[in-house]
């Protein structure tokens, strides 16, 4: 445990507290995820090959930094090799639904997967209900140990709008599966620029048809860096239109929490986790925000908060799509009514899982997780 920004019974007490609520039994949620799709490959960079068979890597991001910084001053051109570790279908929707399947539930899934479908999909999706919107992306994520690399090139996704949803899948069809959906997961604005027109036509077109919408709408920003302060201000509007008809769960990391804050004129200088999540839910205007890092996550409401350190993990396996994982144990926390602290706890448990073992983890595995999470606290 590394982060000082909470006290060991504070997280002893929310890890405590969700293995008393846990339980492994398979769930039998209905879950929908929008509106992306990506095919990752992912990829370690070589720092020096000392033969065919055997090399160094380079472990941390700073140390691509600094060669970059060095072939910059020289005025040359740098050359890195990288390993293949393996590829895979990416994005919100893939990683979330891929988690949930494996939680015994159903996930309903709306996306960029191909025309025709791409066989990464099909063969990782076969027993799911998928709806393609689309040509997906493609990502080579460059692994490190304190971060990652994302080199991205955009699918069909990127102009996605509402009329554009409309024209490929049909508001009936959109409203048809939200009706059978517990939990919807909407992701990533960073890629989906247009999203805060998806959610106004959500707000303002489907919801106020639906008998049994779902309960809670879970939102998930992504990388924002790039967004401008009009597209900001839309998409704060949109959400609070969207929060005035379900609660909304914003989910982000620190770094693009700290974002959502400067867009809205706030200050990020010198704040804990928790004062970011609770100053990016004054700006953003939602139910809840959770803010997730490697060494401590937050969550805020209007009536609780938690501040929950991770369980440190010494030898990662991987650390793409960690925050996803992360988010489908605050998505599970949810559906299951957990409080905050449990739900946060939870959230810091499947990621934590993930990034030692390297894939998706079964509900036992977590429950396995969170007994050694508790003995370290």
């Amino acid at each position: 445990m590394v982060d000082s920004e909470s006290t060991p019974s504070e997280t002893a007490e929310s890890v405590r507290s969700c293995r008393e609520q846990f339980s492994t039994q398979p769930r039998d949620h209905t879950v929908l995820f929008g509106f992306d799709g990506i095919i990752d490959t992912v990829r370690e960079m070589i720092a020096e090959r000392e033969s065919m068979e055997t090399v160094s890597l380079i472990r941390e991001l700073d140390t691509l930094g600094t060669k970059i910084d060095d072939s910059v001053a020289s005025e040359t051109s740098l050359t890195i090799e990288w390993i293949d570790r393996g590829t895979r279908t990416g994005g919100h929707v893939c990683h979330l639904s891929r988690v949930f399947g494996r939680w015994g539930c159903d996930p309903i899934m709306v996306g960029t997967f191909g025309d025709p479908m791409r066989s990464e999909f099909e063969a990782a999706f076969a027993e799911n209900t998928t709806y393609s919107i689309g040509e997906p992306g493609t990502t080579d994520a460059v692994e490190f140990n304190d971060g990652k690399l994302m080199l991205t090139q955009a699918g069909d996704y990127r102009e996605l709008d509402w009329e554009t949803l409309d024209d490929r899948l049909g508001h009936d069809i959109l409203a048809e599966q939200l009706e059978e959906a517990d939990l919807f997961g909407i992701g990533y604005w960073s890629m989906i620029p247009n999203l805060p027109e998806i959610l106004t036509g959500l707000a303002d077109d489907i919801w106020p048809t639906l008998s049994n919408p779902p309960s809670n709408v879970f939102f998930d920003p992504a990388d924002i860096r790039n967004l401008t302060q009009e597209q900001f201000a839309h998409g704060f509007d949109s959400l609070q239109s969207l929060n005035q008809r379900v609660p909304v769960t914003l989910s982000a990391n620190r770094g693009e929490t700290q974002e959502l804050i400067a867009s809205g004129g706030g200050s990020v200088d010198n704040g804990s986790m928790l004062d970011l999540a609770a100053t990016a839910r004054d700006i953003v205007g939602v139910d809840t925000v959770v803010s997730h890092g490697a060494s401590a996550s937050a969550m805020v409401t209007d009536h609780e908060q938690a501040l929950v350190e991770t369980l440190h993990i010494d030898e990662p396996e991987i650390v793409t799509s960690s925050g996803d994982h992360f988010n489908a144990g605050v998505c599970l926390g949810l559906l299951e009514g957990l409080d905050v602290q449990a739900t946060t706890a939870l959230g810091n448990a499947v990621a934590g899982s993930f990034i030692r073992n390297g894939e998706s983890p079964t509900l036992a595995t977590v429950e396995s997780f969170l007994e050694e999470y508790e003995e370290h606290v």
